[in-house]
């Protein structure tokens, strides 16, 4: 009995572990992700972040291309750029206009694949 009574409190200790914590609503901006996308740059080592933004950007890359668009931008999706290609044109877009570092992320991403790989 006394064994049963341990085993039944390490799992509820363990469910209660497994127990969900509230989300925290919040839109990613412009800055922010140039932090995570260059995180990793000039030997800082900070790879988790990186991947945070390489995972980002392609996630937004995949909503939309040339025959559906994101909030009106349209990109060629069918040119076959590499991920590290894409993140690369979204860390320039966003160095040479420093205005939209205040933006929603998801549109900073739009209007950097659209620049870089237009639709013919």
């Amino acid at each position: 009995m006394i064994r049963t009574s341990r085993l039944l409190s390490a799992a509820l200790f363990a469910l209660a572990g497994l127990a969900p914590l509230p989300a925290s609503a919040g839109t990613v901006t412009g800055q922010q992700l140039l932090s995570l996308c260059t995180a990793n740059m000039w030997g800082k080592g900070h790879a988790t972040e990186a991947a945070e933004c390489m995972g980002y950007v392609i996630g937004v890359s995949d909503t939309f291309n040339c025959i559906e668009s994101d909030h009106g931008f349209t990109w060629d999706s069918g040119r076959g750029v590499s991920q590290p290609a894409m993140v690369a044109s979204v860390v320039q877009w966003l160095q040479n206009h420093p205005e939209a570092l205040q933006f929603e992320a998801h549109r900073v991403v739009g209007a950097a694949l659209q620049a870089a790989f237009p639709c013919k």
